[in-house]
């Protein structure tokens, strides 16, 4: 076992006594390669209806990152078990032996897996709601935009999408300008390439509601989401922009904390789950 998993799982087993009587399910396999792999964890007493389920996709500039590591799902599960939610956190393939098309269709068939899997786990697989930070935003952007992508998948449609801090929503665009090294390692030199995988591209109609959480302290965060939630709106979806004053990392680590951004992204999350309501849970009857 690598240190970093020790690491996580060791993290994992201090989290308060409420959450540590979740039942987890680790290392379940939505896919054929070594790397599709996805934690689930279930709520300590799931209640009459079914669950919602959050899914987790961490970021990592899609070359690194992982699926459980603390500082991306600790906050996260604190504060979603206990509201019964079934969370489920994603590894897709990295760089280089996947890049962003193919990391974002590992996603869509980590989601479909979940749809199908959902009774399982006593949750409703029409109450799904995708939170993605940095890359994972884009992963989780570019399924929603793209549609021959995500129907390759088997992922149905699912209620909402929260984007923390993923800005590469139109890569011709940064491509074009002064950019992060790790663009060029994730996009290569080839606009072809970069119009595929750019979900402003890709767009051709409704996605679902989406929050987009940008940091007001990092240079281009928030006018690339106004811009990109702009997009949305003009293809017939719902779409807000949250500038926070933190900074990337920060965009991530602060969410499910005590704190304005998290009782934001709560309220959003409330509301979609209104639109869709809960079905009562049949197990057993």
């Amino acid at each position: 076992m690598s240190a970093l998993r020790l690491f996580c799982l060791l993290a994992l087993l201090c989290l308060p006594p409420g959450l540590a009587s979740a039942a987890t399910l680790t290392d379940q396999r939505y896919g054929p390669d070594a790397a599709q792999l996805a934690d689930v964890y279930l709520p300590a007493a799931p209640g009459a209806p079914l669950a919602p389920i959050l899914v987790l996709v961490h970021g990592g500039s899609w070359l690194h990152g992982d699926k459980a590591a603390p500082d991306f799902i600790q906050g996260k599960l604190a504060r979603w078990l206990p509201l019964g939610f079934v969370v489920v956190s994603v590894n897709t393939r990295l760089l280089p032996d996947a890049g962003p098309r193919e990391q974002a269709e590992d996603l869509g068939l980590a989601v479909a897996w979940a749809q199908r899997e959902a009774a399982g786990w006593r949750a409703d697989p029409a109450r799904i709601l995708i939170m993605g930070h940095s890359s994972g935003g884009h992963l989780q952007a570019l399924l929603a935009a793209d549609a021959p992508l995500r129907e390759r998948t088997g992922a149905r449609p699912w209620l909402a999408n929260i984007i923390l801090d993923g800005t590469p929503f139109d890569l011709p665009g940064i491509m074009a300008a002064e950019h992060a090294p790790f663009y060029d390692k994730a996009f290569g030199s080839d606009p072809a390439y970069w119009r595929a995988a750019s979900p402003a591209a890709q767009l051709s109609g409704p996605n679902p509601p989406t929050l987009l959480v940008c940091s007001s302290l990092r240079p281009h965060s928030c006018q690339r989401s106004r811009d990109y939630a702009q997009r949305l709106s003009e293809h017939g979806g719902q779409a807000q922009v949250l500038p926070v004053a933190r900074n990337h990392g920060q965009i991530n680590t602060d969410v499910g904390g005590d704190n304005e951004q998290t009782r934001a992204i709560i309220a959003f999350i409330d509301a979609q789950l209104r639109r869709q309501p809960a079905r009562a849970d049949t197990h057993g009857q």
